[in-house]
């Protein structure tokens, strides 16, 4: 009983030695998942002091900015899984044609100016397939694990997560950089006046 009690103690303070706060720092110095969770694939923590001052935990909230393409964002996905099985139109088992099917049903359309519920902060490598030397990323699960935010710190950068305390007042400022894009492009004859005219009447029910 005692022998048990002694491994567990040293057990615990094994997990202990490793950090169970992250920091922006340690990400920027591309310390590894090994040497920052104990893990060589990365694991669960337990804060992220991210590179805008703030300390992130599980039940820490984040609001939702502008996708930054405009309707789908690059750094949150639909991780439900129920892609999973999923055919090619004809039925046949199409590997490429399902990496694609995949793709798509995991995008994440336009949240501005909603909130999601952090349920776990993990720290996992950039490259998958060098995990002993690469450097970390910080990974969302959020709300009930029906979506994930996969890298927090670029996330951030592109403003897909804003961090202003009034939601409504950053979804109208990430509306308004967006309209801006917008209006970049269609001087530039990239889109036509009527694509602008769409785009804009849909950004100015959320600018204020």
């Amino acid at each position: 009983m005692k022998k048990t009690l002694l491994l567990a103690l040293c057990f615990a303070l094994f997990l202990g030695s490793y950090a169970q706060t992250v920091t922006y720092q340690d990400i920027q110095q591309q310390k590894s998942a090994k040497e920052l969770t104990g893990r060589t694939g990365g694991d669960e923590i337990s804060a992220y002091v991210a590179s805008n001052g703030i300390t992130y935990r599980k039940g820490s909230s984040i609001t939702y900015g502008y996708p930054t393409n405009g309707k789908y964002y690059l750094y949150f996905k639909d991780v439900t899984g129920s892609w999973v099985g999923t055919l090619s139109e004809d039925g046949s088992n199409n590997a490429s044609t399902n990496a694609a099917n995949q793709e798509v049903y995991e995008r994440v359309a336009n949240r501005a100016g909603g909130v999601a519920t952090i349920k776990k902060i993990i720290c996992q490598p950039v490259d998958p397939f060098n995990r002993k030397i690469s450097g970390c990323k910080i990974y969302l699960v959020l709300n009930r694990g029906g979506l994930a935010c996969t890298n927090f710190e670029e996330a951030l950068a592109t403003s897909e997560i804003i961090t202003k305390a009034n939601p409504e007042d950053a979804a109208s400022e990430a509306a308004m950089q967006e309209l801006k894009k917008w209006k970049e492009k269609l001087d530039l004859q990239i889109i036509t006046q009527e694509e602008y005219d769409a785009k804009k009447a849909e950004l100015m029910k959320v600018i204020k």
